[in-house]
């Protein structure tokens, strides 16, 4: 089992956005998992407008992983992850959307260079309006998201030095008009007994994105049974 917490700060021109999700994931094999998440407090703040906060919304998913392909130092794995608008939509805390969103993972390990690992992980999200705002012009429109992430991270003892690249945009379908592309890089640290805590900083790279932010996450993995996690 692992349980995450994450407080995530993001700051753009008028507007800032402040979350704090929680999710749990419990591996039914060493391959494949199961994951809900649910973004306990989400607060919104715009120029002009009181502020906004309240629960986000929820998901569950699923991922099953393919290690050491062909004895190589090549692994990929296959998910699909379901979010469900269970956020007040009259305080403008969700879009209203179903999003269902599978998607790929391809990562490569190089034990001679300190243990680091590339990776890169491509999805889909499809949206289904299931819930309408008072006032039509507060809808987004019903685009679909395409989603690239290419990543790597260096352990160096206890710390693990992160860097990762991000790009979510709607533009090619429905009428979509938002691109976000965001650089980050981050710091893990294992502590002991299963704890892990790490920091992060997003760098908004288009207008859509948020300039800057920040991320402090929290990680405890522990076994059901009792056992220490390994």
């Amino acid at each position: 089992m692992q349980l995450t917490f994450t407080s995530r700060y993001g700051k753009g021109d008028g507007r800032s956005m402040f979350q704090t999700p929680v999710s749990l994931e419990y591996g039914i094999t060493d391959r494949w998992q199961v994951e809900v998440a649910w973004d306990a407090q989400r607060r919104r703040t715009e120029i002009g407008e009181r502020v906004m906060r309240g629960a986000g919304d929820f998901s569950i998913g699923t991922q099953y992983s393919f290690m050491n392909m062909a004895r190589s130092n090549v692994h990929s794995a296959v998910g699909f992850e379901v979010t469900l608008p269970t956020a007040n939509i009259k305080e403008d805390l969700t879009e209203g959307f179903v999003e269902y969103e599978p998607y790929f993972i391809i990562a490569k390990d190089f034990p001679n260079l300190n243990r680091m690992q590339v990776f890169s992980q491509v999805g889909l999200g499809f949206n289904q309006r299931a819930r309408r705002h008072r006032d039509a012009d507060d809808e987004e429109p019903t685009a679909h998201e395409f989603n690239l992430g290419i990543g790597t991270f260096v352990p160096f003892r206890r710390a693990v030095l992160t860097a990762e690249y991000n790009l979510s945009t709607n533009r090619w379908n429905n009428g979509g008009d938002e691109r976000e592309m965001y650089f980050t890089p981050g710091v893990m640290w294992r502590l002991p007994r299963n704890w892990q805590v790490g920091f992060a900083a997003p760098i908004g790279l288009t207008d859509d994105s948020d300039k800057f932010g920040t991320v402090f996450k929290l990680i405890y993995e522990f076994n059901i049974l009792g056992k220490d996690a390994k």
